[in-house]
């Protein structure tokens, strides 16, 4: 009975998935007609000009990063630096690199409910740290994550526990954090769109090299 029931649950979790990348299919499809069609009613001039936009855009944002990753390289003070497309934090003074430790990235989505909505980002640039919390600390969470992760929004947003055993807040709201034991962001297989997870073991180990104020590089 058992045998069966995985196998019945096992087909239909494959039909999802195939009826998933068909509607994503039929999207791109869509995209990609609207994008011809709307490059079709410009004139040579206004497609050359979009292409060298967006040439400009994709350009400015990779000189952006090297700037912060030479930038953060040649800060002599203790300081975090946030490799936001190899998935790690490392703990740096100057060209010294002090900790590595392997962080999950939060997607970068639009959150909240239609007209309230923002969209959660991993910030670049230079931010610095406002908060370093503990597991006694209740820091509160925004009201989408419960919308987000399909919960009830509870009367309180803010819980001892809720940010794991140690917490970073930077400048600007980013959260920097454990998996906890209790509330919403305690579930493994879930990192808060726009915020970083590290394991509890190493935000415990770095915490007495950080302090308010202390650097924190995004790129």
């Amino acid at each position: 009975m058992r045998v069966r029931r995985r196998t019945v649950l096992l087909t239909l979790l494959l039909v999802a998935l195939v009826a998933l990348d068909g509607l994503l299919l039929v999207r791109q499809g869509r995209y990609r007609a609207e994008t011809a069609r709307l490059r079709a009613g410009m004139t040579d001039l206004e497609r050359t000009r979009n292409d060298a936009i967006l040439a400009a855009d994709a350009a400015r944002a990779v000189l952006m990063i090297e700037v912060m990753r030479r930038q953060a390289q040649g800060d002599d003070a203790i300081h975090l630096a946030v490799n936001t497309d190899s998935g790690f934090v490392a703990l740096d003074r100057g060209g010294a690199r002090l900790r590595t430790m392997l962080a999950q990235i939060g997607p970068e989505r639009r959150v909240g409910t239609p007209p309230d909505t923002l969209r959660a980002v991993v910030p670049r640039g230079v931010r610095a740290i406002e908060r370093l919390l503990t597991a006694a600390d209740a820091y509160p969470l925004p009201p989408w994550l419960w919308a987000d992760r399909g919960l009830p929004v509870p009367t309180s947003l803010a819980e001892p526990g809720w940010t794991g055993s140690d917490a970073i807040v930077t400048t600007g709201g980013t959260l920097l954090y454990s998996m906890p034991s209790v509330g919403p962001l305690a579930d493994n297989g879930y990192v808060m769109p726009g915020a970083i997870r590290l394991a509890a073991a190493d935000l415990k180990a770095v915490r007495k090299n950080l302090s308010t104020g202390t650097r924190v590089y995004f790129y």
